[in-house]
């Protein structure tokens, strides 16, 4: 007797129904989705009971006849693709026609919807099955309600987590909606309290506000550029905004919300050096892709794709990222006009209020007006330089002081490096791994411009004039990373990575006394460095403690 046989087609949609939907907020996406690709400009997400209870979603979009109503809850119906080739130029958010199917399957859902000119038309289904159809009375574009989700399926229920959980994962997938389209005007409701309203006015710094936090676009850096082809819009929040937890990197390619290492990656590196270890920036991305080079059909729930070069992406993203970055005017930390709301970091600027901000004062701070003059008052703890004038009270770490001025020397001092090579009297073997060193072999050819000669073996012959041979090793695995993750190398990441070394080690300690003078001239050079407010690693040389913090804390003012 055979043991294999088809599965019933409600039982097969049941199953599939786990692909697409595990928690309401997956409801919340897919529903949203929907209404963006019937082009609607006004959406409302209405939740009762963290969705378990109900959730509905109403559009103006273009609405559906009574025919394709019927069809929408089917299983593989949908009207986005309906030849092979359209696999390869996807241009709506869906098109495998999985989500209603998987959704009705699992719930009782009340689809209503009207194509304009026409009248309106309900559909009823209850776990899988066709309940009710007939007309309906309601404005153009579609109405859905979906009640008594997992109902069916009694043991989905231990997935579901906590109620606020649930909560923060339906503001989160409402925050990326909007954020994916500010040109439409949306309003979440939870138990008929609303909880987020965009106004779809393009205005991108008001919506920022609104889910990082208030003020949180205060010294946003935008991009939009090309490269190759691919359009980068980007709006990079301060440094000084910056979070505990890898998850505010939001990326959207042709309008989807993706989740790719690669590009997450390359935010990160844009942004090193200007925050501290275990520290994430905030950044919204937006690229466009020609569709026939993205491949969004690798997961039901369509978060995931593949892109052809990748890695080149993430290359051009991180290099835009770190030189605007690099660009930008920092300022003195002020601990605590620190606010911890959604564990961002604010800061206030020392010299210039964000009323006043211009492009013509976006320029350069001139070098005396970057670190202020200021009287020094004594030493802390062997570490901490205390100085004082009208502003108050400012801290400097020596440590963190000299490390970002040998950081720049050095810097600098590799900035054209390729102008000489020198030959080793015996070649060197780097001690790197076997698939590195083959890395490099087959790159010979690169590393050559770069004042690097291998042999055929492996070996060293000669190296640049500027590199120390102690520092053979680092530069050879920076650059067989880089050209492995990246396919390039980017000589600015080479000389970042050896400059931090060098600075590091060879920076005043901590608990290391200084003389008069010694502090006299650390103070000159801070004050000449590009960014003296940082150290390499992200770090802050100087804080600033202002007398209305001062009589704060002893409560003078209030």
């Amino acid at each position: 007797m055979p043991k294999i046989k088809q599965m019933e087609a409600r039982l097969a949609d049941m199953i599939a129904a786990g692909e697409v939907v595990d928690r309401p907020a997956s409801v919340v996406k897919e529903l949203v989705e929907n209404a963006f690709d019937a082009d609607a400009t006004i959406i409302d997400v209405e939740i009762e009971n963290v969705g378990m209870t109900s959730i509905r979603v109403t559009d103006n979009g273009t609405g559906m006849d009574a025919e394709d109503a019927r069809m929408a809850c089917l299983r593989h119906a949908t009207s986005k693709i309906s030849r092979d080739i359209d696999l390869s130029h996807i241009h709506t958010l869906g098109f495998r026609g999985e989500a209603l199917a998987a959704i009705a399957s699992v719930s009782r859902v009340t689809l209503k919807t009207r194509l304009k000119g026409q009248e309106g038309y309900e559909v009823n289904i209850d776990g899988g099955h066709l309940t009710f159809e007939g007309a309906a009375a309601l404005n153009p574009g579609t109405d859905i309600v979906v009640k008594d989700l997992f109902f069916n399926t009694p043991a989905r229920f231990k997935h579901i987590k906590s109620e606020q959980s649930e909560r923060h994962q339906i503001i989160d997938v409402f925050d990326r909606m909007a954020m994916s389209r500010p040109f439409v005007r949306m309003t979440l409701s939870i138990d008929q309290t609303v909880i987020r309203r965009t106004l779809g006015n393009h205005d991108m710094t008001a919506l920022i506000d609104q889910i990082h936090g208030k003020n949180a676009s205060r010294g946003i850096t935008i991009i939009d550029t090309d490269v190759n082809k691919v359009g980068i819009k980007a709006y990079l929040l301060s440094p000084e905004q910056n979070r505990a937890r890898n998850k505010d990197i939001t990326v959207f390619i042709n309008g989807r919300h993706i989740s790719n290492y690669v590009l997450t990656q390359a935010v990160r590196d844009g942004y090193h050096g200007h925050l501290m270890v275990n520290r994430y920036p905030i950044a919204i991305i937006y690229l466009s892709i020609d569709p026939s080079l993205v491949d969004v059909n690798v997961h039901p729930q369509k978060r995931q794709v593949r892109l052809v070069n990748e890695a080149v992406v993430g290359y051009h993203l991180e290099t835009h990222i770190r030189d605007r970055l690099s660009d930008q005017r920092h300022h003195i930390l002020r601990p605590l006009e620190q606010q911890d709301d959604h564990e961002t970091i604010k800061v206030q600027s020392l010299f210039i209020e964000e009323s006043d901000a211009s492009e013509d004062k976006r320029d350069e701070a001139p070098a005396q007006l970057k670190i202020p003059e200021a009287d020094y008052v004594g030493t802390y703890a062997g570490t901490y330089l205390l100085f004082q004038n009208n502003d108050g009270l400012y801290l400097i770490d020596q440590h963190a002081a000299q490390e970002r001025i040998r950081y720049e020397y050095y810097y600098d001092a590799l900035a054209d490096p390729l102008f000489a090579t020198k030959p080793l009297l015996i070649p060197y073997e780097p001690t790197l791994k076997p698939s590195d060193i083959e890395t490099l072999i087959h790159a010979r050819g690169t590393l050559l411009s770069y004042g690097f000669e291998l042999t055929e073996e492996g070996l060293i012959s000669a190296i640049p004039t500027w590199l120390k041979d102690t520092e053979i090793d680092k530069s050879l695995e920076s650059m067989a990373d880089m050209l492995e993750n990246k396919h390039t190398i980017d000589l600015r990441v080479l000389r970042d990575h050896l400059a931090k070394d060098i600075s590091c080690k060879g920076a005043i300690k901590a608990n290391h006394p200084l003389s008069r003078q010694e502090i006299n001239q650390l103070m000159r050079d801070l004050r000449t460095c590009k960014n003296p407010y940082r150290c390499p690693h992200g770090r802050p040389t100087i804080i600033l403690l202002s007398l209305y913090d001062i009589e704060k804390m002893f409560k003078r003012v209030v």
